[in-house]
């Protein structure tokens, strides 16, 4: 039977795209997920305390901050589990 692992690999130029594609992927960086956690969490409920009070002001402001540490806890714990995954 053909032992395809026990060959010489003479597809040099295979190789080297394989090289570069692994080390390119690797310098990306990430943990930034809470700042969009942050942005997104605050404008969602900025938005339904303005449609739930029918625009007043001290609600939209309370969810506007509600939503932002909310969403910067749940982008962190997000961050925090990326981390130990890898």
């Amino acid at each position: 039977m053909a032992r395809s692992h026990h060959r010489k690999k003479h597809k040099s130029h295979v190789q080297q795209f394989k090289k570069e594609r692994s080390h390119s992927t690797a310098s990306v960086k990430k943990g930034k997920t809470f700042q969009t956690f942050t942005i997104v969490g605050a404008l969602v409920f900025a938005a339904i305390g303005f449609f739930a009070t029918n625009s007043n002001l001290i609600a939209i402001i309370i969810g506007l901050i509600v939503g932002g540490v909310g969403g910067y806890f749940l982008g962190k714990s997000v961050d925090a589990a990326a981390q130990k995954k890898q």
